[in-house]
């Protein structure tokens, strides 16, 4: 007992000591205040902070671990350009995703009483808007609101994504239905058909775009699309995007995400 008092009292002392030699320290470190405005200004500053590691910073990404970012950070855009265009890292890694997609798709027992079907996000999955992003520094520069559905109404090229195209015939040849459940409104239906022909895209059970004017957030309107086919009677086996905001909520079958690195879509 006296041991436990002598060690209390040793403590005690030590921490006398250590409070009078460094004003307020047991304070600072206490302080709410301190990380109140350390969070303030992250807050303030966002994703203009230099990432040490951008290939850190894009994994962060992927996981959904960093959100709600307005631009790539602005010492990144070295590093999104060789990941999408110089390495070809983002057709590597877009390829592993699409071969498990095929390896899992190959797999399943299929009902035969319904009809089978998989989800194809649009934008950045069989199409691309990296000509879009690359004008605006890969992502880093900010754009207007709506800025890339203007560029798209102007019939601009969004090449195809060679992996997940080629997943899209995998699909059809193993029986499965292809839906592709796009983002875009209907007021872009023209050109989002030159744009699918120009890709190689011509077979779809349905394509699905948003209603004119629609505000709602991406991923309550593919969920209510999602939840309006299966109980039309529609088996959603697969769904694939590259964005979370694509897969979440509700999401019959197994989902796949593609890489992305130049935006955000809240989910």
């Amino acid at each position: 007992k006296n041991m436990k008092i002598l060690s209390l009292s040793l403590l005690l002392l030590l921490a006398a000591t250590v409070s009078a030699s460094v004003p307020g320290l047991i304070e600072l470190v206490d302080s709410k205040t301190i990380f109140g405005n350390v969070a303030e200004l992250l807050e303030k500053e966002k994703l203009s902070i230099n990432y040490a590691n951008c290939r850190s910073w894009h994994l962060g990404v992927e996981t959904s671990n960093i959100i709600d970012f307005d631009t790539v950070p602005a010492n990144c855009k070295d590093y999104v350009e060789d990941y999408l265009i110089t390495s070809k890292q983002y057709q590597y890694d877009s390829k592993t995703v699409c071969k498990e997609a095929y390896f899992y798709a190959k797999g399943l027992a299929l009902k035969n009483d319904t009809v089978n079907v998989w989800i194809f996000d649009l934008d950045d999955t069989l199409l691309s808007s990296i000509p879009y992003y690359a004008k605006y520094g890969y992502g880093t520069e900010k754009t207007d609101p709506g800025a890339y559905w203007l560029w798209l109404g102007t019939g601009a090229s969004t090449p195809g994504l060679p992996e997940a195209l080629h997943l899209y015939q995998n699909i059809i040849e193993l029986g499965i239905e292809p839906i592709i459940l796009s983002d875009r409104w209907k007021l872009w239906k023209n050109v989002t058909l030159d744009n699918l022909e120009a890709a190689g895209v011509t077979y779809w059970k349905h394509l699905i775009l948003k209603p004119n004017g629609s505000n709602l957030r991406q991923v309550v309107y593919k969920s209510k699309v999602r939840k309006s086919l299966v109980k039309k009677g529609y088996n959603i086996v697969g769904n694939i995007g590259d964005q979370w905001a694509d897969l979440v909520e509700d999401t019959p079958g197994r989902v796949f995400k593609l890489p992305n690195p130049l935006y955000y879509v809240p989910s």
